[in-house]
């Protein structure tokens, strides 16, 4: 038998276009000048809120475009988008458990509540039907992953405040808008695309829900430092996606037993965790971070390619001589050892000498130059970070990375 394959109609790509164009015109109402020529209490808790549910309830009155998923699958494609918000909320607070936690600023009262929950719940319900309109519309009964890829973009564009854009002045802040905010959002916009693809808006309303709930509600929320936020924003959607995936095709019978492999959830959630705990210790999130040592100036304790650990929670006023610390020098790391306590115009530095150089360093350090004290040597690990250095041409007689 041959199965015919549906493309969109005229009249489904007109509204897909409507609709997109409608989100975009919602979307740019929270320009500062609009604002401006409304009560401010009226513009985000009636005016906002009026819009977003008539687009949804547009989309609710056009002809139903359904999902792939089987309707039996609903309940488990539910419960699972759920327990996945669940875990990035987990993996958020455990980023809190190092960057520290913060007290919210949003209104906890139960006026301020219900206000918050109509404004962001009204948003996350057209935001998540448009998704799943145009998911559906565009996919042709299979799985076309450039479609999941512009939706997502284009939902994350608009998922982000109008007024974070205004602070795009350089190269380094864009990149830094791109790794906290763009490219989770983009992340759990690809999540939730395929969630409509399976089954409908529900999903995906119930995963970005679940976050936003907690975010708006809780009295306590994680103060993440930006790389912290960008990896857990980005990983824990990407293997969300991953294990869903994985999840359903075994579920609805797509998956054979031998195709598995034994996959399972516990497996993705163990492998989003160490990934994260990794990239975390190598980017110096936590209290101790790595160094490869490229230079011989402290042989024979700690020689080339040695790996140091590094503890950055240290009293710097109150160092001894023996200790060995890390500090910035013309932009260039180097680990070396105190020799003794200095004061000059009555403030206080310490002299410094590598083990293995006939004299000490020319330049006293400030203690707000060092980064940390030495605690640990693990021999010989560094050396492919030296071969990948020495590449580029970069003076390693000169330097520590």
């Amino acid at each position: 038998m041959k199965y015919k394959v549906y493309l969109p109609t005229k009249s489904s790509s007109r509204r897909c276009m409507l609709f997109m164009l409608l989100m975009i015109l919602f979307y740019s109402t929270d320009s500062p000048y609009i604002a401006s020529k409304v009560n401010g209490f009226i513009f985000s808790y009636v005016l906002k809120p009026i819009l977003w549910i008539s687009l949804a309830l547009m989309i609710y009155k056009s002809p139903r475009i359904h999902p792939k998923g089987k309707f039996r699958f609903r309940s488990f494609t539910n419960w699972w988008a759920f327990n996945f918000a669940f875990i990035f909320v987990a993996m958020s607070v455990v980023g809190g458990l190092v960057d520290g936690f913060g007290k919210s600023p949003y209104s906890h009262s139960i006026n301020g509540m219900f206000l918050n929950i109509l404004l962001v719940g009204s948003t996350i319900v057209g935001r998540e039907m448009v998704r799943s309109y145009l998911v559906n519309s565009l996919n042709n009964n299979k799985e076309r992953y450039i479609v999941f890829i512009l939706v997502s973009i284009a939902t994350a564009f608009i998922a982000i405040p109008l007024n974070l854009y205004n602070h795009l002045g350089n190269f380094q802040a864009l990149v830094k808008f791109i790794a906290q905010y763009f490219a989770p959002e983009f992340s759990k916009g690809l999540f939730a695309s395929y969630l409509v693809y399976i089954g409908g808006s529900v999903p995906a309303i119930i995963y970005m829900g679940t976050i936003e709930a907690v975010n708006w509600l809780s009295p306590i929320l994680p103060n993440l430092k930006w790389i912290t936020s960008a990896l857990i924003g980005v990983l824990c959607p990407v293997f969300s996606f991953m294990a869903f995936q994985g999840m359903y095709l075994k579920e609805s019978k797509q998956k054979t037993v031998k195709d598995d492999k034994e996959e399972n959830i516990l497996g993705w959630i163990a492998t989003t965790v160490f990934s994260i705990g990794i990239l975390w210790f190598s980017l110096g999130v936590f209290p101790i971070y790595p160094s490869v040592i490229a230079t011989g100036s402290m042989e024979p304790l700690i020689m080339p390619g040695d790996v140091t650990l590094v503890r950055k929670s240290i009293d710097r006023l109150n160092l001894k001589p023996g200790d060995i610390i890390q500090f910035k020098s013309d932009n260039i790391l180097i680990s070396h050892r105190i020799i003794d306590k200095l004061e000059i115009d009555g403030q206080e530095f310490y002299k410094t000498k590598g083990d293995n150089n006939s004299v000490a360093d020319s330049n006293p350090v400030k203690p707000e130059d060092i980064k940390g004290t030495v605690v640990k040597v693990i021999p010989k690990i560094g050396w492919p970070t030296l071969l990948l250095k020495s590449r580029n041409d970069i003076p390693l007689e000169k330097v520590q990375f």
